[in-house]
Protein backbone atom coordinates (compact mmCIF):
# COMPACT_ATOMS: atom_id res chain seq x y z
CA UNK A 1 0.00 0.00 0.00
CA UNK A 2 2.81 2.38 0.97
CA UNK A 3 4.69 1.47 -2.22
CA UNK A 4 1.57 2.23 -4.23
CA UNK A 5 1.16 5.62 -2.53
CA UNK A 6 4.81 6.48 -3.25
CA UNK A 7 4.35 5.59 -6.92
CA UNK A 8 1.36 7.95 -7.09
CA UNK A 9 3.43 10.78 -5.60
CA UNK A 10 6.21 10.17 -8.11
CA UNK A 11 3.68 10.16 -10.96
CA UNK A 12 2.11 13.45 -9.77
CA UNK A 13 5.54 15.09 -9.52
CA UNK A 14 6.32 14.02 -13.07
CA UNK A 15 3.01 15.41 -14.31
CA UNK A 16 3.61 18.76 -12.59
CA UNK A 17 7.13 18.90 -14.01
CA UNK A 18 5.92 17.92 -17.50
CA UNK A 19 3.12 20.52 -17.57
CA UNK A 20 5.13 23.36 -16.02
CA UNK A 21 8.16 23.11 -18.24
CA UNK A 22 6.36 23.50 -21.57
CA UNK A 23 4.46 26.51 -20.19
CA UNK A 24 7.67 28.32 -19.30
CA UNK A 25 9.22 27.24 -22.55
CA UNK A 26 6.25 28.59 -24.46
CA UNK A 27 6.40 31.92 -22.63
CA UNK A 28 10.09 32.20 -23.37
CA UNK A 29 9.32 31.76 -27.06
CA UNK A 30 7.12 34.87 -27.21
CA UNK A 31 9.00 36.95 -29.70
CA UNK A 32 9.05 40.63 -28.82
CA UNK A 33 8.36 42.68 -31.91
CA UNK A 34 11.03 45.02 -33.20
CA UNK A 35 8.32 47.49 -34.14
CA UNK A 36 4.70 48.14 -33.20
CA UNK A 37 2.74 50.16 -35.75
CA UNK A 38 -0.65 51.58 -34.83
CA UNK A 39 -2.77 52.77 -37.76
CA UNK A 40 -5.86 54.82 -36.95
CA UNK A 41 -8.37 55.94 -39.57
CA UNK A 42 -10.27 58.95 -38.25
CA UNK A 43 -14.07 58.45 -38.31
CA UNK A 44 -13.74 54.86 -39.56
CA UNK A 45 -17.20 53.31 -39.31
CA UNK A 46 -17.20 49.57 -38.60
CA UNK A 47 -19.07 48.81 -41.82
CA UNK A 48 -16.69 50.51 -44.22
CA UNK A 49 -14.29 47.57 -44.48
CA UNK A 50 -17.13 45.22 -45.40
CA UNK A 51 -18.80 47.67 -47.78
CA UNK A 52 -15.72 48.44 -49.84
CA UNK A 53 -13.74 45.19 -49.59
CA UNK A 54 -14.41 44.13 -53.19
CA UNK A 55 -12.51 47.22 -54.36
CA UNK A 56 -9.49 46.77 -52.09
CA UNK A 57 -6.15 45.35 -53.20
CA UNK A 58 -5.71 41.59 -52.70
CA UNK A 59 -4.16 40.65 -49.34
CA UNK A 60 -0.88 39.76 -51.06
CA UNK A 61 0.24 40.87 -54.52
CA UNK A 62 1.85 38.81 -57.29
CA UNK A 63 5.37 39.63 -56.07
CA UNK A 64 4.52 38.83 -52.45
CA UNK A 65 3.99 42.47 -51.52
CA UNK A 66 1.37 43.14 -48.82
CA UNK A 67 -1.94 44.72 -49.72
CA UNK A 68 -3.77 47.26 -47.60
CA UNK A 69 -6.97 46.69 -45.64
CA UNK A 70 -7.39 43.11 -46.88
CA UNK A 71 -3.86 42.19 -45.82
CA UNK A 72 -4.60 43.49 -42.33
CA UNK A 73 -8.03 41.89 -41.99
CA UNK A 74 -7.32 38.57 -43.77
CA UNK A 75 -3.75 37.91 -42.62
CA UNK A 76 -4.46 39.15 -39.11
CA UNK A 77 -6.99 38.79 -36.32
CA UNK A 78 -10.00 40.83 -37.39
CA UNK A 79 -12.80 42.04 -35.12
CA UNK A 80 -15.39 43.66 -37.39
CA UNK A 81 -17.31 45.25 -34.50
CA UNK A 82 -14.81 46.44 -31.90
CA UNK A 83 -16.17 49.18 -29.70
CA UNK A 84 -15.44 52.13 -27.50
CA UNK A 85 -17.24 52.23 -24.15
CA UNK A 86 -17.57 56.02 -24.16
CA UNK A 87 -20.64 58.22 -23.97
CA UNK A 88 -19.33 60.70 -26.53
CA UNK A 89 -17.02 59.42 -29.23
CA UNK A 90 -14.74 62.03 -30.78
CA UNK A 91 -11.14 62.44 -31.93
CA UNK A 92 -9.57 63.40 -28.60
CA UNK A 93 -11.18 60.73 -26.36
CA UNK A 94 -10.75 58.12 -29.08
CA UNK A 95 -7.04 58.63 -29.62
CA UNK A 96 -6.43 58.94 -25.87
CA UNK A 97 -8.11 55.57 -25.32
CA UNK A 98 -6.42 53.52 -28.05
CA UNK A 99 -2.94 53.14 -26.52
CA UNK A 100 -3.81 53.87 -22.89
CA UNK A 101 -6.34 51.06 -22.48
CA UNK A 102 -8.21 53.46 -20.22
CA UNK A 103 -11.59 55.13 -20.33
CA UNK A 104 -11.96 58.91 -20.24
CA UNK A 105 -12.74 59.07 -16.51
CA UNK A 106 -9.15 57.93 -15.98
CA UNK A 107 -7.19 59.51 -18.83
CA UNK A 108 -9.12 62.76 -18.43
CA UNK A 109 -9.83 63.46 -22.10
CA UNK A 110 -13.62 63.49 -21.94
CA UNK A 111 -14.10 65.58 -25.10
CA UNK A 112 -12.33 67.59 -27.76
CA UNK A 113 -12.84 70.74 -25.72
CA UNK A 114 -14.23 71.61 -22.30
CA UNK A 115 -14.63 74.62 -19.99
CA UNK A 116 -11.86 75.13 -17.45
CA UNK A 117 -13.47 76.87 -14.47
CA UNK A 118 -10.08 77.67 -12.91
CA UNK A 119 -9.20 80.02 -15.77
CA UNK A 120 -12.80 80.56 -16.91
CA UNK A 121 -11.96 79.73 -20.51
CA UNK A 122 -12.49 76.83 -22.92
CA UNK A 123 -9.64 74.29 -22.95
CA UNK A 124 -8.67 72.34 -26.06
CA UNK A 125 -7.64 68.77 -25.28
CA UNK A 126 -3.92 69.19 -26.15
CA UNK A 127 -3.62 72.91 -25.44
CA UNK A 128 -0.63 74.08 -23.40
CA UNK A 129 0.59 77.67 -23.58
CA UNK A 130 3.91 76.60 -22.06
CA UNK A 131 4.99 74.79 -25.21
CA UNK A 132 4.80 76.91 -28.41
CA UNK A 133 4.65 75.15 -31.74
CA UNK A 134 7.84 74.58 -33.73
CA UNK A 135 7.86 74.99 -37.50
CA UNK A 136 4.89 77.35 -37.82
CA UNK A 137 5.35 80.81 -39.31
CA UNK A 138 4.32 82.68 -36.15
CA UNK A 139 4.40 80.55 -32.97
CA UNK A 140 2.94 83.41 -30.93
CA UNK A 141 -0.24 83.43 -32.98
CA UNK A 142 -1.03 79.74 -32.43
CA UNK A 143 -1.81 77.81 -29.29
CA UNK A 144 0.90 75.76 -27.66
CA UNK A 145 0.58 71.97 -27.70
CA UNK A 146 1.50 69.17 -25.31
CA UNK A 147 -0.05 66.08 -23.66
CA UNK A 148 -0.40 67.96 -20.33
CA UNK A 149 -4.16 67.35 -20.09
CA UNK A 150 -3.73 63.59 -20.50
CA UNK A 151 -3.57 61.57 -17.25
CA UNK A 152 -1.75 58.30 -16.77
CA UNK A 153 0.40 56.49 -19.31
CA UNK A 154 0.26 55.01 -22.78
CA UNK A 155 1.92 51.90 -24.18
CA UNK A 156 4.81 54.04 -25.39
CA UNK A 157 5.27 55.49 -21.92
CA UNK A 158 5.31 52.04 -20.35
CA UNK A 159 7.92 50.75 -22.80
CA UNK A 160 10.19 53.53 -21.60
CA UNK A 161 9.19 53.11 -17.95
CA UNK A 162 10.27 49.46 -18.15
CA UNK A 163 13.78 50.60 -19.01
CA UNK A 164 13.73 49.69 -22.67
CA UNK A 165 15.48 51.94 -25.15
CA UNK A 166 12.30 52.16 -27.21
CA UNK A 167 11.64 55.11 -29.49
CA UNK A 168 8.09 56.43 -29.76
CA UNK A 169 7.04 58.54 -32.75
CA UNK A 170 3.49 59.55 -33.72
CA UNK A 171 2.10 61.64 -36.56
CA UNK A 172 -1.20 62.82 -38.05
CA UNK A 173 -2.60 65.83 -39.83
CA UNK A 174 -4.35 66.65 -36.53
CA UNK A 175 -2.23 67.67 -33.53
CA UNK A 176 -4.62 66.03 -31.07
CA UNK A 177 -4.39 62.68 -32.86
CA UNK A 178 -0.59 62.61 -32.87
CA UNK A 179 -0.13 63.88 -29.31
CA UNK A 180 -2.65 61.58 -27.62
CA UNK A 181 -1.40 58.42 -29.36
CA UNK A 182 2.09 59.10 -28.08
CA UNK A 183 1.50 59.95 -24.44
CA UNK A 184 3.84 61.87 -22.16
CA UNK A 185 7.20 60.30 -23.07
CA UNK A 186 6.98 60.23 -26.85
CA UNK A 187 10.21 61.20 -28.56
CA UNK A 188 8.36 63.12 -31.24
CA UNK A 189 4.83 63.96 -32.30
CA UNK A 190 4.26 65.60 -35.68
CA UNK A 191 1.16 67.23 -37.16
CA UNK A 192 0.38 69.24 -40.27
CA UNK A 193 0.01 73.01 -40.01
CA UNK A 194 -2.61 74.01 -42.55
CA UNK A 195 -1.46 77.61 -42.77
CA UNK A 196 2.25 77.08 -43.46
CA UNK A 197 1.63 73.67 -45.11
CA UNK A 198 4.43 72.18 -43.02
CA UNK A 199 4.82 69.24 -40.69
CA UNK A 200 5.35 70.81 -37.27
CA UNK A 201 5.70 69.92 -33.60
CA UNK A 202 6.09 71.81 -30.31
CA UNK A 203 8.79 72.62 -27.80
CA UNK A 204 7.46 69.86 -25.57
CA UNK A 205 9.19 67.43 -27.93
CA UNK A 206 11.76 69.84 -29.38
CA UNK A 207 12.97 72.07 -26.52
CA UNK A 208 15.56 73.74 -28.75
CA UNK A 209 12.80 74.96 -31.04
CA UNK A 210 14.09 73.35 -34.23
CA UNK A 211 12.59 70.62 -36.38
CA UNK A 212 14.82 67.57 -36.97
CA UNK A 213 16.73 67.64 -40.22
CA UNK A 214 14.73 64.78 -41.69
CA UNK A 215 11.46 66.64 -41.03
CA UNK A 216 12.89 69.77 -42.65
CA UNK A 217 13.79 67.62 -45.66
CA UNK A 218 10.23 66.25 -45.83
CA UNK A 219 8.82 69.78 -45.76
CA UNK A 220 11.29 71.01 -48.39
CA UNK A 221 10.46 68.13 -50.73
CA UNK A 222 6.77 68.73 -50.19
CA UNK A 223 6.97 72.40 -51.15
CA UNK A 224 9.24 71.65 -54.11
CA UNK A 225 6.83 69.11 -55.57
CA UNK A 226 3.52 70.64 -54.57
CA UNK A 227 0.85 71.31 -57.15
CA UNK A 228 -0.48 74.82 -57.52
CA UNK A 229 -3.96 73.41 -58.07
CA UNK A 230 -5.47 70.30 -56.55
CA UNK A 231 -8.00 68.43 -58.65
CA UNK A 232 -10.05 65.34 -57.82
CA UNK A 233 -12.22 63.83 -60.54
CA UNK A 234 -14.95 61.26 -60.12
CA UNK A 235 -13.53 57.83 -61.03
CA UNK A 236 -15.28 55.86 -63.73
CA UNK A 237 -17.91 53.37 -62.66
CA UNK A 238 -20.49 53.43 -59.90
CA UNK A 239 -18.36 52.30 -57.02
CA UNK A 240 -19.90 49.67 -54.77
CA UNK A 241 -23.40 50.96 -55.36
CA UNK A 242 -23.87 51.53 -51.61
CA UNK A 243 -23.15 55.25 -51.78
CA UNK A 244 -25.71 58.01 -51.95
CA UNK A 245 -24.35 60.60 -54.32
CA UNK A 246 -27.11 63.21 -54.29
CA UNK A 247 -25.27 66.33 -53.24
CA UNK A 248 -28.54 67.96 -52.13
CA UNK A 249 -27.79 66.39 -48.74
CA UNK A 250 -24.37 68.05 -48.51
CA UNK A 251 -24.49 70.95 -46.06
CA UNK A 252 -22.97 74.22 -47.13
CA UNK A 253 -19.66 74.79 -45.36
CA UNK A 254 -16.39 76.60 -45.92
CA UNK A 255 -14.83 73.31 -47.05
CA UNK A 256 -17.52 72.40 -49.57
CA UNK A 257 -17.59 75.95 -50.90
CA UNK A 258 -13.80 75.92 -51.33
CA UNK A 259 -13.55 72.54 -53.09
CA UNK A 260 -17.05 72.21 -54.55
CA UNK A 261 -20.07 70.21 -53.46
CA UNK A 262 -19.59 67.46 -56.05
CA UNK A 263 -16.97 66.03 -58.41
CA UNK A 264 -14.78 67.30 -59.92
CA UNK A 265 -13.33 68.94 -56.81
CA UNK A 266 -10.74 71.64 -57.35
CA UNK A 267 -8.72 73.93 -55.14
CA UNK A 268 -6.56 76.74 -56.46
CA UNK A 269 -3.53 77.50 -54.34
CA UNK A 270 -2.45 75.85 -51.13
CA UNK A 271 -4.71 76.66 -48.19
CA UNK A 272 -6.31 75.08 -45.19
CA UNK A 273 -8.63 72.89 -47.33
CA UNK A 274 -5.82 71.05 -49.08
CA UNK A 275 -6.09 68.49 -46.27
CA UNK A 276 -9.54 67.55 -47.60
CA UNK A 277 -8.04 66.11 -50.78
CA UNK A 278 -6.74 62.51 -51.12
CA UNK A 279 -3.19 63.85 -51.58
CA UNK A 280 -3.08 64.56 -47.84
CA UNK A 281 -3.26 60.81 -47.19
CA UNK A 282 -0.19 60.45 -49.40
CA UNK A 283 1.57 63.20 -47.42
CA UNK A 284 0.84 61.27 -44.22
CA UNK A 285 2.31 58.03 -45.57
CA UNK A 286 5.32 59.85 -47.07
CA UNK A 287 6.11 61.27 -43.64
CA UNK A 288 5.57 57.93 -41.87
CA UNK A 289 8.00 56.23 -44.28
CA UNK A 290 10.49 59.07 -43.78
CA UNK A 291 10.31 58.59 -40.00
CA UNK A 292 10.72 54.83 -40.39
CA UNK A 293 13.84 55.27 -42.50
CA UNK A 294 15.47 58.34 -40.94
CA UNK A 295 15.14 57.10 -37.35
CA UNK A 296 15.77 53.45 -38.26
CA UNK A 297 12.70 52.46 -36.27
CA UNK A 298 12.50 48.75 -35.55
CA UNK A 299 16.21 48.22 -36.04
CA UNK A 300 17.39 48.77 -32.49
CA UNK A 301 17.64 46.28 -29.63
CA UNK A 302 14.19 47.11 -28.18
CA UNK A 303 10.64 47.50 -29.41
CA UNK A 304 9.90 50.83 -31.10
CA UNK A 305 6.44 52.32 -31.57
CA UNK A 306 5.15 54.26 -34.57
CA UNK A 307 1.62 55.67 -34.49
CA UNK A 308 -0.03 57.04 -37.63
CA UNK A 309 -3.52 58.55 -37.85
CA UNK A 310 -5.27 59.34 -41.13
CA UNK A 311 -7.21 62.55 -40.56
CA UNK A 312 -8.44 63.15 -44.12
CA UNK A 313 -11.11 60.47 -43.65
CA UNK A 314 -12.73 62.55 -40.90
CA UNK A 315 -12.51 65.78 -42.89
CA UNK A 316 -14.41 64.27 -45.82
CA UNK A 317 -16.90 62.35 -43.68
CA UNK A 318 -17.97 65.55 -41.95
CA UNK A 319 -18.24 67.43 -45.24
CA UNK A 320 -19.91 64.82 -47.45
CA UNK A 321 -21.13 62.07 -45.12
CA UNK A 322 -19.86 58.52 -44.49
CA UNK A 323 -22.07 57.12 -47.28
CA UNK A 324 -20.77 59.54 -49.88
CA UNK A 325 -18.88 58.63 -53.03
CA UNK A 326 -16.08 60.91 -51.81
CA UNK A 327 -15.50 58.82 -48.68
CA UNK A 328 -15.64 55.57 -50.65
CA UNK A 329 -13.05 56.77 -53.15
CA UNK A 330 -10.84 58.12 -50.37
CA UNK A 331 -10.99 54.73 -48.62
CA UNK A 332 -9.78 53.03 -51.82
CA UNK A 333 -6.86 55.48 -51.92
CA UNK A 334 -6.14 54.83 -48.22
CA UNK A 335 -6.02 51.11 -49.03
CA UNK A 336 -3.28 51.71 -51.62
CA UNK A 337 -1.34 54.09 -49.40
CA UNK A 338 -1.41 51.69 -46.45
CA UNK A 339 -0.14 48.97 -48.80
CA UNK A 340 2.73 51.28 -49.79
CA UNK A 341 3.54 51.84 -46.13
CA UNK A 342 3.44 48.11 -45.33
CA UNK A 343 5.77 47.44 -48.25
CA UNK A 344 8.25 49.94 -46.74
CA UNK A 345 8.02 48.15 -43.39
CA UNK A 346 8.63 44.81 -45.09
CA UNK A 347 11.72 46.16 -46.86
CA UNK A 348 13.23 47.75 -43.74
CA UNK A 349 12.14 46.06 -40.51
CA UNK A 350 10.43 42.99 -41.92
CA UNK A 351 6.78 42.16 -41.37
CA UNK A 352 7.91 39.11 -39.42
CA UNK A 353 9.37 41.51 -36.84
CA UNK A 354 6.38 43.84 -36.69
CA UNK A 355 2.96 43.92 -35.04
CA UNK A 356 0.50 46.15 -36.86
CA UNK A 357 -2.79 47.37 -35.43
CA UNK A 358 -5.57 48.92 -37.50
CA UNK A 359 -8.56 50.65 -35.93
CA UNK A 360 -10.56 53.88 -35.83
CA UNK A 361 -10.93 56.59 -33.21
CA UNK A 362 -14.74 56.67 -33.62
CA UNK A 363 -17.41 56.07 -36.24
CA UNK A 364 -19.95 58.50 -37.59
CA UNK A 365 -23.65 58.98 -38.30
CA UNK A 366 -25.05 59.36 -41.82
CA UNK A 367 -26.63 62.67 -42.74
CA UNK A 368 -29.66 63.31 -40.52
CA UNK A 369 -31.81 64.68 -43.33
CA UNK A 370 -30.98 61.69 -45.53
CA UNK A 371 -31.98 59.32 -42.71
CA UNK A 372 -35.23 61.25 -42.18
CA UNK A 373 -35.97 61.06 -45.92
CA UNK A 374 -35.59 57.27 -45.61
CA UNK A 375 -38.27 56.95 -42.89
CA UNK A 376 -36.06 57.08 -39.80
CA UNK A 377 -36.65 59.34 -36.83
CA UNK A 378 -33.67 61.67 -37.24
CA UNK A 379 -32.94 65.36 -36.95
CA UNK A 380 -30.94 68.20 -35.44
CA UNK A 381 -30.89 69.69 -31.95
CA UNK A 382 -29.72 73.30 -31.68
CA UNK A 383 -27.32 73.71 -28.74
CA UNK A 384 -27.38 77.49 -28.97
CA UNK A 385 -31.14 77.59 -28.57
CA UNK A 386 -30.95 75.18 -25.66
CA UNK A 387 -28.36 77.38 -24.00
CA UNK A 388 -30.51 80.46 -24.53
CA UNK A 389 -33.56 78.72 -23.12
CA UNK A 390 -31.64 77.45 -20.10
CA UNK A 391 -30.18 80.89 -19.48
CA UNK A 392 -33.64 82.47 -19.48
CA UNK A 393 -34.90 79.81 -17.07
CA UNK A 394 -32.05 80.36 -14.59
CA UNK A 395 -32.37 84.15 -14.75
CA UNK A 396 -36.10 83.89 -14.13
CA UNK A 397 -35.64 81.40 -11.30
CA UNK A 398 -32.64 82.86 -9.46
CA UNK A 399 -32.21 86.38 -10.83
CA UNK A 400 -30.03 87.98 -13.50
CA UNK A 401 -26.23 87.92 -13.45
CA UNK A 402 -24.45 91.28 -13.50
CA UNK A 403 -22.05 91.46 -16.44
CA UNK A 404 -22.45 87.84 -17.43
CA UNK A 405 -24.58 84.72 -17.79
CA UNK A 406 -25.54 81.75 -15.70
CA UNK A 407 -24.23 79.35 -18.33
CA UNK A 408 -20.61 80.13 -19.17
CA UNK A 409 -20.08 77.67 -22.01
CA UNK A 410 -21.50 74.71 -23.88
CA UNK A 411 -19.80 72.09 -26.04
CA UNK A 412 -21.25 68.87 -27.44
CA UNK A 413 -24.28 69.15 -25.16
CA UNK A 414 -22.17 69.68 -22.05
CA UNK A 415 -23.38 72.83 -20.26
CA UNK A 416 -21.08 74.59 -17.78
CA UNK A 417 -22.27 76.95 -15.05
CA UNK A 418 -20.51 80.29 -14.64
CA UNK A 419 -18.41 80.42 -11.42
CA UNK A 420 -18.87 84.21 -11.28
CA UNK A 421 -22.65 83.85 -11.28
CA UNK A 422 -22.45 81.49 -8.31
CA UNK A 423 -20.25 84.00 -6.48
CA UNK A 424 -22.89 86.69 -6.95
CA UNK A 425 -25.49 84.35 -5.45
CA UNK A 426 -23.31 82.87 -2.74
CA UNK A 427 -26.22 81.28 -0.89
CA UNK A 428 -26.94 79.06 -3.86
CA UNK A 429 -25.34 75.65 -4.11
CA UNK A 430 -23.82 74.81 -7.51
CA UNK A 431 -25.21 71.30 -7.35
CA UNK A 432 -28.73 72.58 -6.69
CA UNK A 433 -28.54 75.01 -9.61
CA UNK A 434 -27.30 72.28 -11.93
CA UNK A 435 -30.06 69.92 -10.80
CA UNK A 436 -32.73 72.57 -11.40
CA UNK A 437 -31.35 73.21 -14.89
CA UNK A 438 -31.26 69.48 -15.66
CA UNK A 439 -34.84 69.06 -14.50
CA UNK A 440 -35.92 72.02 -16.62
CA UNK A 441 -34.36 70.49 -19.73
CA UNK A 442 -35.94 67.13 -18.93
CA UNK A 443 -39.44 68.37 -18.23
CA UNK A 444 -40.10 71.95 -19.26
CA UNK A 445 -37.88 72.92 -22.19
CA UNK A 446 -39.84 73.89 -25.28
CA UNK A 447 -37.32 72.41 -27.73
CA UNK A 448 -36.85 69.00 -26.12
CA UNK A 449 -37.47 67.08 -29.35
CA UNK A 450 -34.39 64.95 -29.95
CA UNK A 451 -33.27 64.82 -26.30
CA UNK A 452 -33.47 61.40 -24.64
CA UNK A 453 -31.81 61.90 -21.23
CA UNK A 454 -30.40 64.76 -19.17
CA UNK A 455 -28.18 64.25 -16.14
CA UNK A 456 -26.11 66.41 -13.80
CA UNK A 457 -22.78 65.96 -12.07
CA UNK A 458 -24.72 65.12 -8.91
CA UNK A 459 -26.47 62.28 -10.74
CA UNK A 460 -23.05 60.81 -11.51
CA UNK A 461 -21.94 61.14 -7.89
CA UNK A 462 -25.15 59.58 -6.57
CA UNK A 463 -25.43 57.07 -9.44
CA UNK A 464 -28.94 58.22 -10.31
CA UNK A 465 -28.26 57.67 -13.98
CA UNK A 466 -30.09 56.40 -17.04
CA UNK A 467 -30.07 52.59 -17.11
CA UNK A 468 -28.05 49.97 -18.95
CA UNK A 469 -25.64 51.04 -21.66
CA UNK A 470 -25.93 54.73 -20.81
CA UNK A 471 -25.05 54.21 -17.15
CA UNK A 472 -21.86 52.36 -18.08
CA UNK A 473 -20.90 54.89 -20.74
CA UNK A 474 -21.45 57.84 -18.38
CA UNK A 475 -19.35 56.20 -15.67
CA UNK A 476 -16.60 55.47 -18.21
CA UNK A 477 -16.62 59.01 -19.56
CA UNK A 478 -17.61 61.59 -16.96
CA UNK A 479 -14.61 63.54 -15.71
CA UNK A 480 -15.18 65.89 -12.80
CA UNK A 481 -14.05 69.42 -13.66
CA UNK A 482 -14.08 68.70 -17.40
CA UNK A 483 -17.45 67.18 -18.19
CA UNK A 484 -20.41 69.52 -18.07
CA UNK A 485 -22.41 70.41 -14.96
CA UNK A 486 -25.40 69.32 -17.04
CA UNK A 487 -25.05 66.82 -19.90
CA UNK A 488 -27.59 65.72 -22.50
CA UNK A 489 -27.93 62.45 -24.37
CA UNK A 490 -29.70 62.81 -27.70
CA UNK A 491 -32.02 60.28 -29.27
CA UNK A 492 -30.51 57.95 -31.88
CA UNK A 493 -29.83 59.69 -35.19
CA UNK A 494 -30.04 63.19 -33.74
CA UNK A 495 -27.07 65.57 -33.90
CA UNK A 496 -26.29 69.27 -33.77
CA UNK A 497 -26.63 71.52 -36.83
CA UNK A 498 -23.62 72.31 -39.00
CA UNK A 499 -21.72 69.57 -40.78
CA UNK A 500 -23.25 67.18 -43.29
CA UNK A 501 -22.48 64.35 -40.87
CA UNK A 502 -21.46 64.27 -37.21
CA UNK A 503 -20.33 61.99 -34.41
CA UNK A 504 -20.55 62.51 -30.67
CA UNK A 505 -22.75 59.76 -29.26
CA UNK A 506 -22.41 56.32 -27.70
CA UNK A 507 -24.64 54.65 -30.27
CA UNK A 508 -23.30 51.84 -32.46
CA UNK A 509 -22.63 54.07 -35.47
CA UNK A 510 -20.27 56.22 -33.37
CA UNK A 511 -18.75 53.69 -30.97
CA UNK A 512 -18.10 50.72 -33.28
CA UNK A 513 -14.97 50.54 -35.43
CA UNK A 514 -12.91 47.80 -37.12
CA UNK A 515 -9.98 46.28 -35.25
CA UNK A 516 -7.28 44.16 -36.86
CA UNK A 517 -3.99 42.94 -35.38
CA UNK A 518 -1.31 41.36 -37.54
CA UNK A 519 1.93 39.80 -36.38
CA UNK A 520 4.02 36.64 -36.50
CA UNK A 521 2.44 35.18 -33.36
CA UNK A 522 -1.11 36.32 -34.01
CA UNK A 523 -3.63 33.79 -35.33
CA UNK A 524 -5.43 35.07 -38.42
CA UNK A 525 -9.20 34.86 -38.51
CA UNK A 526 -12.45 36.73 -38.13
CA UNK A 527 -13.41 36.95 -34.46
CA UNK A 528 -16.97 37.38 -33.24
CA UNK A 529 -16.01 37.77 -29.60
CA UNK A 530 -16.61 41.15 -28.07
CA UNK A 531 -13.49 43.27 -28.27
CA UNK A 532 -13.11 46.77 -26.89
CA UNK A 533 -10.58 49.37 -27.87
CA UNK A 534 -9.24 49.27 -24.31
CA UNK A 535 -8.04 45.72 -25.12
CA UNK A 536 -5.42 46.96 -27.60
CA UNK A 537 -2.91 48.31 -25.09
CA UNK A 538 -2.75 45.28 -22.75
CA UNK A 539 -2.53 42.93 -25.73
CA UNK A 540 0.41 44.84 -27.19
CA UNK A 541 2.01 45.09 -23.73
CA UNK A 542 1.81 41.28 -23.47
CA UNK A 543 3.80 40.88 -26.68
CA UNK A 544 6.25 43.69 -25.90
CA UNK A 545 7.10 42.45 -22.41
CA UNK A 546 5.98 45.53 -20.55
CA UNK A 547 3.24 46.50 -18.14
CA UNK A 548 -0.09 47.69 -19.50
CA UNK A 549 -0.60 51.45 -19.06
CA UNK A 550 -1.61 52.71 -15.62
CA UNK A 551 -5.35 52.98 -16.28
CA UNK A 552 -5.66 49.93 -18.50
CA UNK A 553 -8.95 48.10 -17.94
CA UNK A 554 -8.91 45.89 -21.00
CA UNK A 555 -8.01 42.24 -21.43
CA UNK A 556 -5.33 40.49 -23.41
CA UNK A 557 -7.06 39.19 -26.54
CA UNK A 558 -5.88 35.67 -25.75
CA UNK A 559 -8.00 34.04 -28.43
CA UNK A 560 -5.76 35.51 -31.15
CA UNK A 561 -2.57 33.95 -29.77
CA UNK A 562 -1.17 31.10 -31.77
CA UNK A 563 -1.50 27.80 -29.90
CA UNK A 564 2.21 27.28 -29.46
CA UNK A 565 2.59 30.40 -27.31
CA UNK A 566 -0.55 30.20 -25.21
CA UNK A 567 0.47 29.96 -21.55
Amino acid sequence: MLRRFNLILVYMACVVSWTATPAWAQLSRIKKPKLIVTLVVDQFRADQVARFQNRFLPPVGPQGEPGGFRYLTERGAYYPLAEFGLLQNMTCPGHATILSGAYAYQHGISGNIWYDASIQKPMYCVEDSGYPQVGVADPGSQRGVSPKNFRGTTLGDELKNSGYGSRVVTLALKDRAAVLLGGSRADLALWFDRESQNWVSSRYYLPEGKLPTWVQDVNAAFHKNHKATLSWNRPEGQGTGTSWTDNSFVEKSKATEAMGRDFPHQLSGRNTYASYFPESTTWTVDTAIAALQALKLGRGPDTDLLGVSFSTHDNLSHSFGPNSRQVEELTIIEDKEIARFLKAIKQTVGLENTIIVLTGDHGGMPNAEWLHAHKLDAGRVDEDKLMEEGENFLAKTFGSVKGGNWIAYQANFNFYLNPEALKQYSKLNKEDVANRLARFYREEGSIRNGILHVFSAADVRLNTLPPGMFQKQIQNTFTAGRSGDVVMILKPNYVMPGSTAEHMSGYSYDRMVPLALVGPQIKAGVYGQKAEIIDIAPTLAFFAGTLPPTGSEGRVLHEILRNEIKP
